[in-house]
């Protein structure tokens, strides 16, 4: 996908069943969730949620542009049942990006299925020239986590990170800006060239049906008002804006623009 003469290409890390939808959103009925699993199938295995998970470059003639790191090399993540996983290296090589060809590494936040190939099995960063970009609250809050990823993916960078709050321009046309409530200090991505914008979401709205019910709760949001709050906001400026829609979760690719239609707010993908 071609933003003016940026470019950002998706790299697909795994897909697989993780939680039953009532656990992820609960108050939820099966009614509720109808016309959503009509709209997106491919998010639905039964009554448990298909959770793609994806990466994106983005390529400018500034920088080279990792945008979250996936859930990392396979068998490390209790909690689903993977279809594929373990798949970003191969993914990188078939877009013809060698880790070391990243600049930056972009995490959205800290969550276990975003900064899972920051390092390898041997926690040693798997990209050797780039700098990590992060909020500072999300590293402070990792930091107070015992949980294995931190230990293996953030510890080890902790010399290399580099804490941003408030917006901070990545490289010409990219922009970070705060999007509270999923985790603390999580950050959403702007990219804007020749009139063309893309926003990628990162988890603020981990499920497209959230575009059309912004104010229905996700279990695994740090402070869920403040979530749905900035749900809102978002999706009224992305829908007033028309950038590209860009989320890891999502159907295909993951790229695709919101429309309105009968009333609702859906994401149809762009290929």
């Amino acid at each position: 996908m071609v933003v003016g003469s940026i470019e950002i290409e998706p790299v697909l890390d795994a897909v697989g069943v993780v939680y039953e939808y009532a656990e992820a959103y609960s108050g939820m009925t099966q009614e509720d969730w109808e016309p959503y699993h009509e709209l997106y199938p491919e998010l639905v295995a039964g009554t448990a949620w298909r959770l793609p998970c994806l990466s994106y470059v983005i390529r400018s003639d500034e920088a080279t542009i990792l945008v979250d790191t996936g859930v990392g090399p396979a068998g490390l993540w209790d909690d689903w049942t993977p279809e594929r996983e373990g798949l970003l290296p191969s993914g990188l090589d078939a877009v013809g990006v060698s880790p070391d060809e990243i600049d930056i590494v972009f995490l959205t936040h800290v969550h276990v299925d975003h900064v899972g190939w920051n390092c390898d099995l041997d926690a040693v960063p798997l990209f050797p020239r780039a700098r990590y970009v992060v909020h500072g609250d999300a590293l402070d809050y990792a930091l107070t986590k015992d949980y294995a990823h931190i230990g293996r993916c953030i510890v080890p960078l902790a010399d290399r990170f580099q804490q941003v709050r408030g917006d901070t321009a990545l490289a010409r046309g990219i922009v970070a800006f705060e999007t509270p409530g999923h985790y603390p200090g999580h950050l959403a991505l702007r990219v804007s060239s020749e009139g063309v914008g893309a926003t990628l979401i990162g988890d603020v709205v981990p499920h497209p049906a959230l575009l059309d019910r912004p104010e229905w709760g996700f279990a695994f949001d740090a402070d869920s008002a403040q979530n749905a709050h900035t749900r809102a906001r978002l999706v009224a400026e992305l829908v007033e804006g028309g950038d590209l829609v860009v989320c890891g979760h999502y159907p295909g690719n993951g790229i695709g623009r919101l429309v309105t239609r009968a009333g609702r707010v859906l994401w149809e993908p762009v290929p």
